[in-house]
């Protein structure tokens, strides 16, 4: 037995140098000798240990002949398997890149290179031998060569170290993994500056960006600066970072931006340095520590603004009421879209706001008849698309303003809307820096986050579908549309499930968008006008679904929704759950951000099924039998308050208002989910099964065979069957198996089942009975019985079957008609063979193929020879 182990405390140096290694020793088996570093186990799993490591205690030490050493050379770091180096017949192989050990261990093949990383020696005896490495492989070399020589900066980095991660990023590997799991290392004098400048951290506004500032004095020389900013800028999770650290009588400043608010190459030329708008630095000898740092504060508040605009935040287009309608025509816009307050709009310009509370005064005063003008506020207000979002803050916080209309700044039209929803929303997640004192004070630093996903999508896509995505943001920029990724592909990215359906909505013309999109890259586009939706068909067969963000309303329960154009927020408020009412932003300067308004999120951590407002189901009753099918198929619990709007809905009979064909594709969705047994028992305690038919499940044994199902059908995958059943529909009769044939009727026409539809069901429910009736009436069958009996039968109704009889006797012989009959029921000879023969075609014909038939079946003949023998034999002498 051969082994691959490396020092305790294994960093991506040594995971990286085993999993090279292994291609030189494919035997052997990888082995940890101790604990693994935090950010290797975070890698791992989020790859779901893509590597086979063999556990310590599994090995047996007796069984090893050969243990190859990897980034060590010290024995006291080898864990349990330092007893194997005094043992005669263990071979010893060591690679390492410590080449200044004291007490090198014991080894009969030493490759030992001075080498920033390990890896790097792994890489150059891979290609000394012609073997080559994946791109996922390519990928973790660069993440041991990055981390051991702190990302190529160190003074231990070599010209060999650079060579090796060019070779890996020609085989493909991602660089972009090494900012998600590679964190330098810094030595103790590195250590003490960092928290010299954790202490003197000062983070402050400059014109609406936080910001900010440490400063340390050091006594002596001390390497890798860089190296320090940019761990502290990680530890204390900051957006823009000035370090000025004063060494050997000069003043370095060292900054770093992750924002493009701040360009600190901009901000540093003006101290006479430069750099990149993410990374720069400057030295001064002509000023001291303290004059260096009023220098640049006072560049900061000449040359920092913030980026965010009223444009990047509004909503558009805006539900408005005009001001010549009634209160009462104003209460129905706001009940039809669950609004409180409406700007009040005369020759497309925003007059007046006018509230809720107002429009139901009104109306208790017998004032619906009156108009909307003479009760709106007419002092309010407005912006510009251009203005900063910072400005709104007082009119909405100070003044009270629940929505603020924005305007063209020429014409005064209305253009779109910011809400005190919007104010909160960005002051939570990312502007908070923004609000006056003292509601700053109310924002905790930890929450003002806002999640970029990019990297997953890179880790969960296809390179393909990330291409197809980058066309999509490429084409929003040049239209100058917000697009979004939607549903359940973003559910599923946070879930980590697999699901390529993606669906995008366009804050605008989602038809003009799809059709573009087609065009620039040879797509074929089916549109649906009435509802704004399109599908671009690409080459390849990839599908995108592009909609017009939209809103809906309901012009009574269980209705289908009418829609109007609006914006991504009042888009996602219409979705049925929380976790399916997330977005990424797809294009612009906040591309592959996290839309999160609902607290999608949250519920997707806590596995909760939780719907948006409590009139959900009063709107769209199909959303009852969703949410069943994603508790039971992500294994979610449905909320509280959620199942009591779903039992509400029950006993007020608004599901029992939902329309068949709804009603049955509803079913038939909950039907193909891998364990829909669990939804079946879920509904009926939630009393859904009832709004079907009232005797559906009723007996007990329903729930036997739907159980039974289940394990037919892992027996079907091991088993060759006449043709591949229709999954859904198998537990649909065996949900029906038993009920009268009125009460069928009844079904089936509560579902609007198509008449081929009510017919199969009719047939393979009758069909089953008969069979089962015919096979416990006799004992003994010839194989041509079974067959006979078992061909006039839809695949469906023989698993159903199976099922209900629960016999093994019946069972063996649909396992044998399966195996056995069936497949040696393929005969030789054919119509032309029998006219050839002298046999004049007509119904004889039939009667001789089922003779030959039977006779195959029962073994009787097994060749062509002898078919010709037999009909010589019965129809010819």
């Amino acid at each position: 037995m051969e082994i691959i182990t490396t020092h305790i405390s294994a960093d991506f140096d040594c995971v990286a140098a085993m999993v090279a290694t292994q291609k030189l020793y494919p035997g052997a088996h990888m082995v940890f000798s101790s604990s693994v570093e935090n950010s290797v186990q975070d890698y791992l799993r989020a790859f779901d240990n893509p590597f086979q490591f063999t556990r310590a205690k599994d090995v047996d030490l007796d069984q090893v002949t050969r243990l190859i050493v990897v980034d060590t050379q010290d024995a006291d770091r080898i864990g349990p398997f330092k007893s194997l180096l005094d043992k005669k017949n263990v071979e010893v192989h060591v690679y390492d890149h410590h080449v200044d050990v004291a007490k090198p261990l014991r080894a009969d093949k030493a490759v030992v290179r001075n080498r920033g990383s390990s890896v790097t020696i792994l890489c150059e005896e891979l290609a000394e031998r012609g073997i080559t490495l994946t791109a996922f492989e390519a990928t973790l070399m660069i993440l041991g060569i990055y981390q051991d020589t702190h990302s190529l900066v160190s003074s231990s980095t070599t010209p060999e170290d650079f060579f090796a991660v060019g070779q890996m990023v020609k085989l493909g590997a991602d660089l972009q993994a090494v900012s998600e799991f590679v964190e330098a290392r810094l030595n103790q004098e590195q250590r003490d500056v960092m928290k010299t400048l954790s202490q003197s951290l000062e983070v402050n506004n400059y014109n609406g960006v936080q910001i900010a500032l440490a400063q340390a004095a050091v006594e002596h020389y001390v390497g890798d600066l860089a190296v320090v900013v940019s761990r502290l800028l990680d530890l204390e999770n900051l957006k823009v970072l000035f370090a000025l650290v004063c060494l050997d009588n000069r003043v370095y400043v060292i900054g770093r931006s992750r924002t493009d608010e701040v360009n600190v190459g901009r901000i540093l030329r003006e101290l006479g340095g430069g750099g990149h708008p993410n990374a720069a630095s400057a030295s001064t000898s002509d000023r001291t520590l303290i004059q260096t740092r009023e220098h640049l504060i006072a560049v900061l508040n000449e040359k920092v603004e913030p980026l965010n605009r009223v444009q990047h935040v509004m909503h558009s287009p805006v539900v408005s009421v005009q001001a010549k309608q009634s209160i009462t025509e104003v209460e129905r816009t706001m009940t039809r879209f669950n609004l409180n307050t409406l700007p009040v709009v005369f020759n497309k310009k925003p007059v007046g706001l006018i509230t809720r509370q107002v429009v139901e005064k009104a109306i208790h005063h017998k004032l619906g008849r009156e108009l909307v003008e003479d009760f709106m506020a007419h002092e309010f207000a407005v912006t510009t698309p251009d203005a900063y979002f910072k400005t709104i803050v007082p009119s909405i916080i100070e003044a009270k303003q629940k929505v603020v209309p924005v305007v063209h700044p020429k014409t005064g039209y209305m253009m779109g809307i910011v809400s005190r929803g919007d104010l909160l929303r960005l002051l939570h997640q990312d502007m908070g820096r923004y609000a006056p004192e003292p509601y700053a004070a109310l924002l905790s630093e930890n929450d003002l986050l806002v999640k970029n996903v990019k990297s997953l999508l890179r880790e969960r896509l296809p390179k393909s579908v990330m291409t197809r995505l980058s066309d999509v943001s490429h084409l929003a920029d040049e239209l100058g549309v917000s697009v979004y990724g939607v549903g359940g592909f973003v559910r599923d990215l946070l879930l980590r499930i697999e699901n390529l359906d993606l669906d995008i909505v366009v804050e605008g013309d989602g038809m003009q968008f799809a059709r573009r999109l087609g065009k620039e890259f040879g797509g074929r586009v089916v549109g649906h006008e009435k509802f704004g939706t399109s599908v671009v068909i690409f080459s390849d067969g990839f599908k995108i679904d592009v909609a017009t963000a939209r809103m809906e309303y309901y012009t009574h329960p269980a209705a289908l929704p009418t829609v109007e154009m609006s914006s991504i927020k009042s888009d996602l408020f219409r979705r049925d759950f929380t976790f399916n009412a997330l977005a990424i932003k797809l294009n612009g300067k906040d591309a592959f951000t996290l839309i999160d308004y609902f607290n999608g999120q949250r519920d997707l951590k806590d596995g909760v099924v939780r719907v948006l407002h409590n009139l959900s189901f009063v709107e769209d009753p199909c959303r009852a039998f969703r949410a069943v099918r994603f508790e039971q198929r992500l294994r979610f619990t449905i909320g509280k308050q959620t199942e009591s709007f779903i039992k509400r809905a029950v006993a007020k009979k608004i599901v029992h208002k939902l329309s068949g064909t709804r009603l049955y594709n509803e079913l038939m969705r909950m039907l193909d989910e891998k364990k829909p047994i669990r939804c079946f028992a879920r509904m009926k305690e939630l009393g859904l099964l009832q709004v079907i038919h009232p005797r559906l499940m009723k007996n007990g044994k329903n729930v036997q065979i739907l159980e039974r199902i289940e394990e037919i059908f892992a027996l079907s995958n091991v088993i060759r069957l006449v043709e591949q059943p229709d999954v859904g529909f198998v537990y649909f009769l065996g949900a029906l198996y038993g009920m009268k044939n009125a009460d069928l009727n009844q079904l089936a026409t509560r579902l609007s089942l198509p008449a081929k539809i009510k017919k199969r069901v009719k047939e393979d429910l009758a069909n089953c009975e008969f069979a089962l009736k015919t096979l416990k009436r006799r004992r003994k069958f010839e194989p041509s019985d079974i067959y006979n009996l078992l061909s006039e039968m839809s695949t469906e109704a023989i698993l159903l079957m199976m099922a209900v009889s629960n016999s093994d006797r019946i069972n063996k012989h649909v396992l044998m008609f399966f195996t056995q009959y069936n497949p040696s029921a393929t005969l030789s000879l054919t119509g032309d063979d029998l006219i050839e023969m002298g046999i004049r075609p007509g119904p004889v014909f039939q009667t001789v193929f089922k003779t030959l038939r039977d006779a195959r079946i029962n073994g009787q003949v097994h060749n062509r020879d002898d078919e010709v023998a037999l009909v010589q034999k019965e129809f010819l002498n």
